[in-house]
């Protein structure tokens, strides 16, 4: 698995020396990484794109700091991992309002940094996430909090518990992603989570407060899935 990184500093030497702190962790670990830089936060909302599993963040930054920019960050992306860098840390206390993982007080030494670094790998999100791109931003969710996903006139709405998330597309180009996280497809316009499956009558599929119809073409692939699906779950 290729780890995307984001360092967001406007201190140049620091950003090198978390940079060379970042390869040697590579190094000693064999974890592929892949490492951007940002020197303030506003250029970094700008171009975010949900790609990243760790982000370390700079406090004092002009334009946008990083308080700021971590609020518009939650928005987008509650699950990214955030580490705050600061040379105060009274400041650094304020990063659990947004969620942050841990912070780094500059200077800090290897030793310390590869504590950190362990502990925000050990604490990654799962890769089970889908990014979706809705109006003005993204939001990353968690596939098993998907309980459906039905497509219509070119849009694909996603519903999780009292979320409704919309985003252009169509059902052929996200149902095999999808169908490998436990997923499977009723008709060319739904698809439903198998672990929110309350009952199956016949050809009617109970979903939370929806009842879902089996297509005649889909039947044999929908008990596909949900025997994959009970095997997974030790069933």
């Amino acid at each position: 698995m290729l780890l995307n990184i984001a360092i967001v500093e406007d201190e140049a030497l620091f950003s090198d020396t978390l940079t060379a702190f970042l390869q040697r962790w590579s190094r000693e670990t064999g974890q592929v990484i892949h490492v951007d830089h940002f020197w303030d936060g506003a250029s970094f909302i700008d171009e975010y794109k949900g790609t990243y599993q760790i982000i370390f963040m700079d406090i004092a930054m002009p334009n946008m700091d990083g308080l700021q920019a971590a609020r518009k960050l939650r928005d987008a992306d509650s699950l990214v991992c955030l580490i705050f860098v600061t040379s105060m840390a009274q400041y650094a206390i304020r990063g659990y309002e947004v969620d942050a993982l841990d912070f780094i007080v500059k200077p800090v030494s290897y030793d310390l940094f590869r504590i950190k670094m362990d502990k925000a790998f050990r604490q990654l999100p799962s890769k089970e996430t889908y990014t979706i791109h809705i109006p003005g931003g993204l939001k990353r969710v968690l596939y098993r909090d998907v309980f459906y996903v039905e497509s219509a006139k070119h849009y694909l709405y996603f519903h999780l518990s009292g979320e409704e998330y919309r985003e252009r597309g169509t059902m052929k180009s996200i149902s095999k992603e999808f169908i490998a996280q436990g997923f499977a497809l009723l008709n060319s316009s739904i698809l439903v989570n198998i672990a929110h499956i309350d009952e199956v009558h016949g050809n009617d599929v109970h979903l939370s407060d929806q009842i879902f119809t089996i297509g005649r073409a889909y039947k044999e692939a929908f008990w596909e899935c949900m025997a994959r699906g009970i095997q997974m779950g030790g069933g």
